[in-house]
């Protein structure tokens, strides 16, 4: 009795887990001018696609002029099968662009002097004087500073 009620619990959590990620990915897509739709990448998404581009880099896939369409259309087809969202091959090739922005933000505050960087927490630690003059200068650079990076193991593959 107890092991078919802890089952029923496993699977409503589950679907529950399921409708609630269905559910931030219907959010995401927001009605755009004229019927159009936007798309906004939520984490999961996005560390699911750049987890998929990193797989495709270590099975020695050639990225030097950018990946091929073919395996794009492979990762838009993977993302659909895990959340449900379709997106087309030209998605899939633009977020890494947000990506690359970040990171080379992100060298640039690890480059700052005075600025410590936590391995462990993969974090950009600036302390007291130097953290609030940096942010009052340059207020974008808050969500990197003090704060775990998401996503950033990623970058090395890249």
């Amino acid at each position: 009795m107890v092991a078919q009620v802890a089952a029923e619990v496993a699977a409503r959590l589950a679907t529950t887990k399921k409708n609630k990620n269905r559910r931030e990915t219907d959010m995401a897509l927001k009605s755009g001018k004229k019927g159009t739709a936007t798309m906004k990448w939520l984490p999961f998404m996005s560390n699911f696609v750049l987890n998929k581009m990193c797989g495709l880099i270590k099975t020695r896939v050639r990225t030097d002029k950018g990946f091929k369409e073919v395996h794009l259309t492979v990762v838009a087809k993977d993302l659909f099968d895990h959340c449900g969202v379709s997106v087309c091959s030209t998605q899939v090739y633009i977020h890494p662009r947000k990506w690359r922005q970040r990171w080379l933000t992100i060298s640039r505050l690890r480059d700052l002097s005075g600025a410590q960087w936590c391995e462990g927490t993969k974090c950009i630690i600036l302390e007291g004087e130097n953290y609030c003059g940096h942010v009052a200068d340059h207020p974008k650079d808050t969500e990197f500073l003090n704060v775990p990076i998401a996503n950033y193991v990623q970058r090395d593959a890249y």
